[in-house]
Formats: C-alpha cells, structure tokens, sequence
C-alpha cells in the first residue's frame, strides 16, 4: 500500500492557475456553493493577488484553504455584525477570515497555527458557517 504524500501548508503563487485551482476547490463546499458567484470569486481573487491565503496541499491536490482580507478593526466588525461590506484596507489592523474549507479535520489546527504567524500582531475576525447550516458564529481573537 503506498504512503500518503505529506500535506504542506503555504501561502499558494500569484497565478491564474492558482486562481482556479481554488474557485474549484471552494466551490464544493457549502456555504461557499450556495453563495453567488461575483462576491466568492473576487475574494478569492483579492486572496491570491495579495498573499492573503494558504493551501494545504498534498501530492497535487488541494485539500484545504484559509483565505482572509487586510481591513481595519471598525469594518471587520461591521461585517461580524452583518452591518457592512468586508473592505480591504492595506494598511489596517485587522484581518476578516472569510474563506475556510479542509477535506481532513487534521489539517484545521496547522493551517490556524500557520495563519497565524502570517499576520502578527493584527486583530482576527472570524465568521464560522457550518456545512450543516448552523448560525455563522462570529469570533475575534488578538494574535501576537
């Protein structure tokens, strides 16, 4: 029986191919599947053009993807809240995750841990839907 290939986790290139890999790994996800296209897409877009993501990728394949955006404290909690658009804002101090899918619950905490280090010091916000269609759960969490 041969061995799994190891999972690496890493903020995935700048390229269209990335692009597509990962509108094509979300979209089989709920929530992300039932959302419209436009907002999803340019997110995604957002995520990649500026190292705003990571992948966990074993072998060839995708098997998970955080993705966030560099906003301010005052936006992320308007859009915690529902009260307001998710904004980029490069030079804020705050990050809204709001693309999270893993095929294996291994890889959830690495990738966390891993996020992270990416972003010190800036406030998270995080908005968690479940596949079975639970209440989103808001969260914000300081990271140093």
């Amino acid at each position: 029986m041969a061995e799994e290939p190891e999972t690496t986790i890493r903020a995935l290139p700048r390229s269209p191919m990335a692009y597509g890999l990962v509108v094509r790994y979300i979209a089989q996800f709920d929530p992300f599947r039932r959302l419209e296209f436009g907002p999803i897409a340019n997110s995604l877009l957002y995520q990649i053009m500026n190292n705003c993501n990571l992948g966990a990728i074993r072998g060839d394949d995708i098997v998970g993807y955080l993705g966030w955006v560099r906003t301010n404290e005052g936006i992320a909690q308007k859009w915690l809240e529902e009260d307001g658009q998710l904004i980029p804002d490069a030079l804020g101090t705050a990050v809204a995750v709001n693309v999270f899918a893993a095929n294996d619950p291994k890889i959830i905490m690495p990738m966390i841990r891993y996020a992270k280090k990416s972003e010190p010091g800036l406030t998270v916000f995080w908005k968690r839907f479940y596949q079975d269609g639970r209440k989103p759960v808001p969260k914000v969490v300081r990271v140093d």
